[in-house]
């Protein structure tokens, strides 16, 4: 009873420390002209956006970790390792951010220097898990097959790596619209808080690693902690939005999927769940391959959904629809995780 308590707590901490934290940082930021410029080609569909200020995603940095650092087991595996995570991807995007408002463009860190800092981190985060955990990190379940595991031997942790770094640049494409980052995250986010609680009472002990169950309900403080975060978040992001969480935030949201999937070793139910990301990011890296190796567009416009603002659809039915297929990608994965485990 106490530990479900401290889950539910954790989620009202860090709402309400990154509700005050948010109001405080858009004056702050406001102050400080703390604002991304529009990128050319949305001048004339985000022009309403102009002035806005970004790296907001400070605000549930400060409350995810306040929250899990009061109600969490700082010396588990399963509370630590995802708030390194998410700091040091944080770190890099706030980085990023602070670099486009200098220069008043929304060029920040080159491709290359981005890359190669998410690497780092990615890495960073593999060996942690490698060293402190007990997890036999080389197995990936089949979540359509109950009875089906495959080791993967030395590729996991390769595997591990683009995983992480797709769902960070997959959270950071998704970021363009207000509200749209945030209120996918949410469902994708609640499913792994769900999870780890489940695995945490010991429900499906058989299936499960022990070390997963040993660290579910710390996993599950932490999951409940960002759910909070996102809410509060969401009051001030949502159209008009008065704060962007910048690429501090989506780094951080994106990492923390992430690591929690790898955690809980239901990477392809997380993968599944995570359809409008996966979307997203999709249309940006086919856009991009085209034009590198045809020299031409495959989309007028990427991600998928400034196709659909550039055809004239209202923002707020554009993040309504994507929020709708994102919650349906969830039931989708929540039936190939429930076929894995009853």
């Amino acid at each position: 009873m106490i530990q479900i308590l401290r889950v539910f707590c954790a989620s009202l901490v860090s709402g309400w420390i990154t509700f005050f934290a948010g109001r405080f940082l858009i004056g702050y930021l406001t102050r400080k002209r703390a604002q991304v410029p529009i990128k050319p080609e949305l001048a004339q569909e985000q022009a309403g956006k102009a002035g806005t200020p970004s790296m907001g995603g400070i605000s549930f940095l400060v409350g995810i970790t306040i929250s899990v650092l009061l109600l969490g087991d700082i010396t588990d595996e399963y509370t630590w390792i995802p708030l390194v995570g998410m700091w040091l991807f944080g770190i890099v995007g706030m980085i990023d951010d602070l670099l486009k408002i200098k220069r008043q463009n929304s060029d920040g860190l080159k491709s290359g220097q981005k890359l190669a800092m998410q690497v780092l981190c990615a890495a960073t985060v593999i060996s942690l898990m490698t060293l402190f955990s007990d997890l036999q990190e080389t197995l990936v379940t089949i979540p359509w097959n109950p009875a089906k595991s495959i080791d993967i031997g030395g590729w996991y942790r390769l595997a591990a790596l683009v995983y992480m770094l797709y769902f960070v640049n997959a959270v950071n494409i998704t970021d363009g619209l207000d509200g749209l980052a945030a209120g996918n995250a949410f469902p994708v986010v609640l499913m792994i808080t769900v999870v780890s609680a489940i695995f945490g009472y010991g429900i499906y002990g058989d299936y499960i690693q022990p070390t997963v169950a040993a660290g579910g309900v710390d996993l599950a403080i932490v999951g409940a902690a960002v759910l909070g975060s996102l809410l509060a978040f969401l009051w001030f992001n949502t159209k008009p939005a008065q704060m962007f969480m910048g690429d501090c935030g989506s780094h951080a949201i994106g990492a923390l999927i992430a690591i929690s999937a790898l955690l809980l070793k239901i990477e392809l139910v997380v993968l599944v769940a995570s359809g409008v990301f996966l979307i997203e990011f999709a249309t940006s890296f086919i856009q991009i391959l085209a034009i590198r190796t045809k020299g031409k567009k495959v989309f007028p416009i990427a991600p998928l959904h400034h196709v659909y603002e550039r055809k004239g659809l209202s923002e707020n039915k554009i993040v309504d629809r994507f929020r709708i297929v994102g919650y349906l990608c969830v039931v989708i994965a929540s039936i190939l995780f429930l076929v894995k485990y009853i």
